[in-house]
């Protein structure tokens, strides 16, 4: 669940009949929960003292609506301590206000309203917990995430030469543990969102980013398949609009493209997917939840085909170390396809179970296990990282039990 964090910004103490005045809650810069925020209600606290007793209302201005509340509750700690006066039976001693208020903006202002005039004691602003760029449109895109997508859109972070280097080794090894143990592999690399949909984007991508570093690498005998420009040509949206992962029409592509890169008829596993049927949904998507309110957008979801049905096994685990293994006897293919794969990997499922009959999919973001692949002796062999995660290569020595362990631990 997604933690928001709610920032304040206090007015001074005294103006117009205010005296005094203080917030109990919400806390500067604490956390709160979606939930919290559009079903509870999020917690108003706090107190006001007046430069003489009066009739007021606290307001909370969100956009053009206002919702208005009494001060209404005893405080006479306040008036002691403040006032330094009994507060037992004060004129002030109803000073505090508490209540819960369902929050739907990503600004809100607190104030008194006296005598028709309004006066702001605090603002407040609603975050999510990573920045999210707002693309033309109704775009969304990953802003300060800690592979600093637009840093590498826009040039200003590029491989290393130990980055290369690690890739180059990376690669290598590819191509030699599939020469090993006899299967076809590939090196999927899923484009990144910005680069399918690069006119949407609010920068400019540059010339030279860290991804047409690696191609230039990519050495004699390895299969790479970076289908970005079967997403960016497709008549139909490929990717989300509030989310960081291609749809599920961008899957399919994807896996066509990917089968191509192992070797089989691109017509044939075209016609797999020709009568294929989709439904509309409002979703949110890992961009969409990530600002407040959370943004929405119709897409279309993949509704007559389910890769769920084809599951034999699967260790449940969240992210790395997870394990699925997945068996379809009508598949076009009779083979094997083991998938040390990242996100992207999971959307494509629905359509490489219907290509290959047996596939073993786990979370490594194409890093590689040997002892694994060793076990498994696939007919195919495909690493898939996310094009936002070449800033570091993958390792060609991945332990994945003992992931496993630690997360069982």
């Amino acid at each position: 669940m997604n933690n928001y964090k709610i920032t304040l910004h206090k007015s001074a103490q005294q103006q117009g009949p205010v005296k005094r005045w203080w917030l109990d809650f919400p806390l500067a810069d604490s956390a709160a929960t979606l939930a919290e925020l559009t079903e509870t209600g999020l917690l108003f606290q706090g107190w006001v003292l007046l430069d003489k007793p009066a009739s007021v209302q606290i307001y909370v201005k969100q956009g053009a609506t206002l919702s208005y509340f009494t001060l209404d509750k005893p405080r006479p700690d306040v008036v002691q301590v403040i006032l330094k006066q009994d507060g037992a039976d004060h004129p002030q001693r109803n000073c505090g206000f508490r209540f819960n208020l369902m929050i739907n903006t990503a600004d809100f202002e607190l104030g008194i309203l006296h005598d028709g005039v309004e006066y702001p004691l605090c603002s407040g602003h609603i975050a999510g917990p990573f920045k999210v760029l707002q693309g033309k449109e109704g775009w969304l895109f990953l802003d300060n995430d800690t592979n600093k997508s637009v840093e590498q859109f826009t040039g200003k972070l590029l491989l290393d030469s130990a980055a290369l280097q690690g890739w180059q080794r990376f690669m290598q090894a590819l191509v030699l543990q599939s020469t090993e143990h006899s299967c076809k592999h590939a090196l999927l690399l899923a484009p990144a969102k910005e680069a399918v949909y690069a006119q949407y984007h609010p920068f400019t991508q540059a010339d030279v980013t860290p991804v047409q570093q690696l191609l230039a690498l990519v050495p004699d005998g390895l299969n790479l398949c970076y289908p970005q420009q079967a997403l960016s040509r497709s008549a139909l949206r490929t990717f989300r609009l509030t989310d960081t992962h291609w749809a599920p029409y961008g899957a399919m592509l994807a896996s066509v493209e990917l089968a191509v890169a192992l070797g089989l008829d691109a017509e044939a596993v075209s016609a797999l997917f020709a009568n294929d049927q989709y439904r509309e949904v409002l979703t949110t998507g890992d961009l969409g939840n990530k600002v407040f309110p959370p943004v929405k957008a119709q897409e279309q979801l993949l509704k007559s085909f389910s890769y769920r049905k084809s599951v034999v096994a699967d260790n449940g685990l969240a992210n790395f170390g997870r394990v699925i293994q997945l068996k379809h006897d009508t598949a076009l293919q009779q083979g094997h396809l083991v998938i040390f794969g990242a996100s992207s990997s999971y959307s494509m499922l629905d359509y490489l179970c219907r290509i290959f009959s047996h596939i073993t999919l786990m979370h490594t973001a194409g890093n590689l296990d040997p002892i694994v692949l060793a076990k498994l002796k696939p007919d195919y062999l495909v690493c898939q990282t996310n094009a936002r995660y070449i800033v570091r290569a993958p390792l060609v020595d991945y332990s994945l039990a003992e992931v496993i362990a630690a997360k069982a631990g």
